[in-house]
């Protein structure tokens, strides 16, 4: 499988390479490219403002709606080590800062996140040179790592709490980095404006269930324009949700526990519906992702873990992700 990966984006590297003065007669080809020991700097932001409602069978509101904000600002450092065009390639990764703020109902939380101790660790990634992550062993060692650190320290006969935490932003903040182009359909034959394609993409979500949600994303290349003497890809984004399954996901926690706050005492999440946009913008001639913003609502019905009359929350989540390359 490997081997076939090596042909298929190494016919492709070339036909970039040789069409460097403008796009080829098949479409332009996107690619991610790593200059050796050249770090890539990234401001990732996901922010998160959670609304329930409580609603009697009927739909009537019962309450007053609560609102619970959460946001996440990372500086990532994304290092080539080891640099094939026509192979794999392989990134260090790090974390120049982490920093979460978040409120409740009772006003702001002061305790310390788990993805805080970022900062503290460092990873390995194997890429493609679409951007298609090859081998992602080490990204799971620290997601681990971190999730040992979402634990409180209670008395023993507390058993387990699991804090809140935003470790599930930051896993889909580092797996979709660079879906837009690992996602093309054939590298081969490039895109042109107007082309789609499509990912299966893993949604950031607070806490853990059997099966996160996820979304089918949908891709249109816009236009191709030259800015600053470069061609760039203006490349949107829509999106759908699915009940596919998406596989390899990093588990960050195991065996059973409690949780802290409201989602401890929800259950039985329905993922009923997404509503949103996204933009980006591709440097071509350098293989470099320069931005991406995404916004999208979820309304999401749920049950309580013990029933409160009729009483049914229902959560409508406001999203934001964005990453920015920074100078």
């Amino acid at each position: 499988m490997r081997l076939q990966g090596f042909c298929l984006f190494s016919a492709a590297a070339v036909v970039v390479l040789a069409g460097c003065g403008g796009p080829s007669l098949r479409g332009e080809g996107l690619l991610v490219e790593f200059e050796k020991n050249q770090p890539l700097r990234y401001r990732m932001i996901s922010e998160r403002n959670t609304r329930i409602d409580l609603k009697g069978e009927s739909g009537q509101r019962q309450s007053a709606p609560q609102t619970i904000t959460e946001r996440l600002e990372l500086v990532m450092v994304y290092t080539p080590v080891e640099v094939d065009l026509f192979g794999l390639s392989t990134v260090q990764v790090s974390c120049e800062s982490a920093k979460v703020t978040r409120t409740s109902f009772s006003g702001r939380d002061s305790s310390r996140d788990a993805v805080e101790s970022l900062p503290e660790m460092s990873f390995l990634l194997t890429l493609t040179p679409t951007g298609r992550i090859e081998d992602a062993n080490d990204f799971n060692r620290v997601v681990r790592q971190l999730g040992q650190k979402a634990f409180a320290q209670t008395r023993a006969s507390a058993g387990r709490v699991k804090d809140p935490d935003m470790i599930s932003d930051f896993i889909v903040l580092q797996l979709h980095l660079w879906d837009s182009i690992a996602s093309i359909d054939d590298p081969l034959k490039g895109v042109t404006a107007g082309s789609r394609w499509q990912s299966r993409q893993l949604l950031p979500w607070p806490a853990p269930v059997p099966n996160p949600p996820t979304r089918i994303t949908t891709y249109t290349l816009e236009k191709i324009v030259e800015e600053d003497g470069r061609r760039k890809a203006h490349i949107t984004s829509t999106y759908e949700l699915t009940d596919d399954f998406v596989r390899d996901i990093p588990v960050a926690y195991e065996g059973t526990f409690q949780m802290r706050g409201l989602f401890g005492f929800l259950r039985r999440y329905q993922f009923e519906s997404i509503d949103g946009t996204g933009s980006q913008i591709f440097d071509i001639d350098r293989g470099v992702l320069e931005k991406d913003e995404q916004h999208y609502t979820m309304k999401v019905p749920a049950d309580f873990m013990l029933a409160l009359g009729d009483s049914k929350p229902v959560l409508e989540v406001e999203q934001t992700l964005s990453t920015e390359l920074l100078k």
